[in-house]
């Protein structure tokens, strides 16, 4: 994972709800082309860890996070469109976070972040964090602990910015 630092985003293809249209197709790299995105993954919406501690760190900071010059804040996870939406809307972080369905763990199995979950039914990615430039991943960290938000919170991602 580490060893993507200083290399191109994986350009895997992600979902998200159009308000007017529907699902639809994202590129990750082409979305991050010209762009300071922060982008981090969560196990699964509404699971109480990535509820409580992780999501909310994101919204409570997203502006402070934009001021330093970050164009976007994506939320990716295995949940399909449908359930990733609903999360968007009961959190609250309605036009403040970019919620993104990567339900075939495309993006996640790239980054070296895929995992079958406890009871064996699908994949999930670990707990992360990104920062991606035009492209470029520069920072990337991933919980060692995926039942805690250290290195992949907002907190840590703000040191860093």
């Amino acid at each position: 994972m580490s060893d993507l630092i200083g290399n191109e985003l994986p350009n895997e293809t992600l979902v998200f709800m159009d308000k007017d249209k529907g699902p639809q197709p994202l590129k990750i790299l082409d979305f991050c082309k010209g762009k300071k995105i922060v982008i981090f993954g969560v196990p699964g919406a509404f699971t109480p860890t990535c509820a409580r501690n992780h999501l909310p760190g994101f919204i409570e900071n997203a502006d402070k996070i934009r001021e330093k010059a970050v164009d976007e804040i994506v939320c990716f996870a295995t949940n399909d469109i449908f359930t990733m939406s609903a999360w968007e809307e009961m959190s609250g972080s309605n036009g403040k976070i970019k919620f993104l369905s990567d339900s075939k763990a495309e993006f996640a199995k790239s980054l070296g972040t895929d995992y079958p979950d406890t009871f064996g039914t699908s994949i999930k990615t670990k707990r992360c964090s990104l920062l991606v430039n035009d492209g470029i991943i520069e920072k990337f960290f991933v919980e060692v602990d995926g039942g805690k938000v250290d290195v992949s919170g907002a907190n840590k991602m703000m040191e860093l910015l």
